[in-house]
């Protein structure tokens, strides 16, 4: 309570200073901010400042995306500054959810686009992809986001030269980072918030440096805070960024970027329906007790370690005037490690005791992206390709009995697969547009391959006196599957005028396999059936194939000098969806009984790519810009995602044909105003979510929620007496009036953060 207390007293100084600023001050300041434009539709001169713009790619002509500018990334306040996710929560037909009300956390989190989680999407920078295994998806709490220019989000149909990842079928999400800029210059920001909250990020730019035009940028943050519920702690988090460029005459520019995160926290416990609808407060067990049974439930038996090192290189040559090659190479290393407290650990002999696992994995990613860009009188194009190599170094689990004195017993491995040969991916390219007249077109394809390495397996045994060891076991080998897909997209727009445009577009969107790790699990816990039953762990993965996606869009982009509107409705279908399975299994020791998973009590079931889904639905981003200094934004969707057939789990028959996605609310809203005067600024923002199911029974109705967050700022644009430069001080509330909610699905649950207040001060010279 002290702690908590001395963030409040902190943050309401911060007021007071802003006050007293404003009385020294006394004049009204016109805030002139840089805001990095997408490439845009026939200018049209709005009175406000704008928070999204439509977008395109390069040698596109029809725009297919929505660009976060600067000033929309400033919408999500403090969480948004660690988390590209937060940002794009204000979009409409996307909810991103997590308990942790930071954002520096690296799991525990869930989002989806248009009904479709955004873990199967692709997240780059400026197209190269940064994304990662295990669980699968892009890593978007590796970024300060006060390093990010503008975001581009393209959510149905995908331009064929992003997303080259491990899928699209969640949306594209493209960064563009703040380069060096020509200028020496620093900046600083500092925030504080409850929970012990701290974040301090700091940046200096060399400016251009002659005679050779050199420029570089560095800059480091360090965040960390405590848990709001039980004991443990997000954090320490150390970010590093660093970028160069360097031109070579007029025809050559060079540029390198680099990023470092190292997080590591204590985890959030996942809560039944019930328990967490009934206590939001619950979590792991904040005492030790010197009971094993209870013990292996103990908060710090549950954290994780997460390292990523990104280093991609920009390299542009102009062959001509209307030719451009570009040079993306790109290498990157991603490492885990993972404990967790676990009932059941089995060893030489006897009944499973309570213990904790260790587990751990180091990847490494070699690749890069080659593309001519070329225009001519009539049309434009793309021609490109893309390579990729994976290198995974999976480390053998580990298990450990606990003791009451709270010491592990090392008891042997858990599951252990080596990797013996790469995984690769390569995917060439190539896309046209042009226009005649007012009407534009564009079409693209590319053919995605991708290999899985090979793996040989392992399990644990042990000699005479319960030492264990590692033995070679060929019926635990997997891997080496190839996949392929073709992907097209095609678009139209036409201009009625400066003002109005319409267009469609349709495209297909894919997503190579995952969720390896639960089958592997499976046959660990069911390796003597298995065994006895003549199936190896590489029959689990016979109908691992792409997920595929075919998205229709049509909409409108209507902009004038008082209101933005983009409206858009969309249809999808799609196919080959992880989707639970029962195979029917027999158990080989008692062929009148199914073949039973211990971890669930009922008959094995198991996820593999065999669903198919279909969805529409309607979605609208607008900003109506009032008066010069205050703008409104309306972004509501309609999302409607409904299961093609009935689904088979566990042995049980669920009747879910033409019922809507669990976890996919049909209703979203968010809005919200930015009201600006004398410096000031002020934002109200109410987000509301529409009630789903959790469970293929639907018998757990998670409630629709809403929640407001409010954020008040001060802005300067120069103070001379201190030569300090673009001052802004911050004062943020979030779940206003403290709104209880959940979110999750199948028994995973979490309760919605609660209150939570940010302040945060920064300035640059």
């Amino acid at each position: 309570m002290r702690k908590k207390f001395l963030i409040k007293s902190i943050i309401l100084g911060l007021v007071l200073s802003l006050l007293l600023i404003t009385q020294v001050i006394g004049e009204e300041i016109k805030e002139e901010e840089k805001v990095k434009k997408a490439e845009e539709l026939p200018e049209v001169v709005v009175v406000g400042e704008k928070i999204i713009t439509p977008t395109k790619e390069t040698a596109e002509t029809v725009y297919t995306g929505i660009g976060i500018t600067k000033k929309g990334i400033e919408l999500s306040g403090e969480k948004g500054s660690s988390n590209v996710w937060s940002i794009l929560n204000f979009l409409p037909g996307v909810r991103f959810e997590s308990p942790d009300p930071t954002g520096i956390s690296s799991t525990q989190r869930t989002i989806t686009i248009r009904g479709v989680s955004g873990s199967l999407g692709t997240m780059s920078v400026e197209g190269v992809p940064v994304y990662g295994g295990n669980p699968i998806g892009p890593r978007e709490y590796i970024f300060d986001l006060d390093n990010i220019e503008a975001i581009d989000v393209y959510k149905g149909v995908i331009p064929v030269d992003l997303g080259t990842g491990a899928g699209t079928r969640g949306g594209t999400v493209e960064l563009k980072p703040k380069w060096a800029k020509d200028k020496i210059g620093f900046e600083f920001k500092q925030g504080l918030g409850m929970n012990d909250y701290t974040k301090t990020f700091a940046r200096i730019d060399s400016g251009k440096i002659t005679p050779f035009g050199t420029k570089f940028s560095l800059s480091y943050s360090y965040a960390e805070a405590d848990k709001w519920r039980g004991k443990g702690e997000i954090g320490p988090r150390n970010n590093l960024n660093f970028t160069f460029i360097q031109p070579i005459g007029e025809k050559i520019n060079i540029r390198f970027w680099a990023n470092y995160n190292d997080i590591e926290h204590h985890k959030y416990a996942t809560l039944s329906y019930q328990d967490a609808k009934k206590d939001r407060w619950l979590d792991y067990n904040e005492d030790f007790t010197g009971d094993p049974g209870k013990d292996w439930y103990y908060y710090k038996y549950q954290k994780l370690e997460w390292t990523n090192c990104d280093y991609y290189g920009f390299i542009d040559v102009k062959l001509l005037n209307s030719l451009m090659l570009q040079i993306k190479p790109y290498y990157r290393i991603e490492e885990k490690e993972d404990w967790s407290g676990s009932s059941r650990i089995p060893g030489p002999s006897g009944p499973p005791k309570p213990g904790v696992t260790w587990s751990g994995w180091e990847v490494k990613r070699k690749g890069f992206l080659t593309q001519l860009v070329f225009g001519y009188k009539f049309v434009s194009g793309v021609l490109g390709y893309h390579y990729e190599r994976q290198e995974w170094d999976g480390r053998p689990s580990k298990n450990y009995w606990l003791n009451p004195d709270g010491s592990l017993t090392f008891i042997g491995w858990g599951r252990f697969t080596k990797s013996i040969s790469d995984s690769f991916s390569s995917s060439p390219y190539l896309k046209l547009s042009g226009n005649i007249s007012k009407l534009n077109w564009q079409a693209g394809i590319s053919y995605i391959k991708k290999k899985d390495g090979e793996n040989e397996g392992y399990i644990t045994k042990y000699r005479s006196d319960g030492t264990p060891y590692l033995e070679r076991e060929p019926r635990l080998d997997y891997g080496g599957r190839s996949y392929s897909s073709w992907i097209p997209s095609f678009g139209l727009s036409y201009a009625f005028n400066d003002k109005i445009e319409a267009y469609t577009s349709f495209g297909k969107t894919f997503q190579t396999p995952y969720m390896y790790m639960p089958l592997i699990n499976l046959y660990y816990r069911l390796y003597d059936k298995f065994k006895k039953m003549s199936i190896t762990l590489d029959d689990l993965f016979n109908d691992y194939k792409c997920e595929e996606t075919y998205n229709w869009d049509l909409g409108l982009r209507i902009r004038t000098q008082r209101f933005e509107l983009y409206p858009t409705i969309y249809f999808s279908k799609h196919k080959n969806l992880n989707t639970p399975f029962t195979p029917g299994w027999m158990d080989p020791d008692n062929a009148t009984q199914p073949l039973i998973d211990p971890q669930t009590g009922r008959p094995v079931s198991f996820n593999t790519f065999i669903g198919k889904a279909r969805g529409y639905g309607f979605e609208l981003a607008s900003t109506f810009y009032l008066t010069d200094k205050i703008a409104f934004f309306f972004n509501p969707s309609y999302v409607k995602m409904r299961y093609d057939g009935d689904i088979v789990s566990g042995g049980t028959l669920y009747p879910v044909d033409g019922k809507q996605v669990i976890g996919v609310p049909e209703r979203m809203l968010t809005t919200g105003l930015i009201a600006r005067y004398k410096g000031f600024e002020i934002t109200p923002r109410f987000r509301y979510v529409g009630n789903y199911y959790g469970n293929l029974q639907r018998t757990e109705k998670v409630s629709g929620y809403e929640v407001f967050d409010f954020i008040v700022s001060y802005n300067k644009e120069e103070i001379k007496s201190l030569r300090v430069k673009n001052v802004k001080l911050s004062f943020e509330l979030d779940n206003l009036f403290d709104r209880k909610y959940i979110f999750g699905t199948s028994n995973s649950y979490y309760p919605g953060v609660p209150f939570t207040v940010f302040g945060s001060i920064s300035f640059s010279f």
